[in-house]
């Protein structure tokens, strides 16, 4: 009897542990090759209390995104084929031109924001100043993946 009952509890356990390892192994292939993609409707909520200590005031934030706003950055990094907004247009490098020149595609927001206008300009031209949807820059560095610009303020 001793030895039976020994031999139940093997089996029971075994049983037990062996559902738990192929739930588990079902749940892994489940997340695996088929993830919930109502997260990405529904955004994770924090709470209100974390929101409160966390968050700053709306007033900190409006100041923030007003002084942002005036500001103009004064030097201009631009990658290759990545939008880059400049007051009210957006500046697309499009990389070299031969040894000499470099190309730069500018967008219009309030006449057309589908249709890009390309300009090229040489390097050497471009190290003394260029224009740009109406702000003027110093051509800084030109190379293969980026742009570097300085903005020229007008006195």
């Amino acid at each position: 009897m001793d030895r039976g009952r020994q031999n139940s509890w093997f089996s029971i356990t075994a049983y037990v542990l062996s559902s738990f390892a192929f739930l588990g192994i079902l749940l892994f292939i489940a997340e695996t090759y088929f993830p919930n993609q109502s997260s990405n409707l529904m955004p994770l909520q924090r709470d209100r209390i974390s929101r409160w200590i966390f968050n700053s005031p709306p007033w900190r934030a409006m100041q923030k995104t007003d002084a942002a706003g005036k500001a103009q950055p004064q030097k201009l990094f631009l990658k290759l084929n990545q939008k880059h907004s400049a007051g009210r247009s957006e500046l697309i490098y499009r990389g070299l031109v031969g040894r000499s020149e470099f190309q730069v595609d500018v967008i219009i927001l309030e006449l057309d924001p589908q249709v890009s206008y390309p300009h090229r300009f040489k390097i050497a031209e471009a190290k003394k100043s260029l224009r740009l949807a109406n702000l003027s820059y110093r051509l800084i560095a030109a190379k293969k993946g980026a742009l570097h610009l300085k903005r020229i303020t007008s006195p």
